[in-house]
């Protein structure tokens, strides 16, 4: 069960990584011009880029699960790890950075729905993880030779 948990994790992960390159206003063609002439990316690109940074650490811990991690407490901290990751996933378009103004902007009508499913999927995933790192049994070291 963990092994499926954790290619979850993995796909939001990607998800969360790869979604906004297609979905946020600079990949529509859209920029925003200062005062001076300037073209300048608009708060859904750095939302964007900020989810990276969410995404990486829950991979990393979906590919532990993934891949038959058998510790018991590294598993239960990546899932932690995990709902963390999924959290701010969540509130970098929300509360942190947010997306464009105008609710007709690509990111608002793409981006936004796709980054706070995956970053819901993270949230669920991780925290089923964790509960079921709980019943895990932990390996039995092999006898010292006398």
């Amino acid at each position: 069960m963990s092994k499926v948990l954790g290619a979850v994790m993995v796909v939001a992960a990607l998800v969360l990584a790869i979604a906004p390159v297609f979905t946020d206003c600079q990949s529509d063609g859209k920029w925003l011009t200062t005062a001076n002439g300037k073209q300048v990316s608009m708060k859904c690109h750095w939302t964007g880029i900020a989810e990276i940074a969410a995404a990486i650490p829950l991979a990393i811990g979906g590919l532990y699960a993934l891949l038959g991690g058998r510790r018991k407490e590294t598993t239960r901290l990546a899932a932690i790890v995990g709902v963390a990751s999924g959290a701010v996933a969540i509130l970098l378009p929300t509360f942190l950075i947010g997306t464009c103004g105008s609710a007709t902007m690509t990111c608002n009508l793409l981006m936004r729905p796709i980054l706070l499913s995956a970053g819901i999927v993270a949230i669920v995933a991780s925290t089923a993880l964790f509960f079921v790192a709980r019943d895990q049994e932990m390996p039995v070291a092999p006898a010292a030779a006398a």
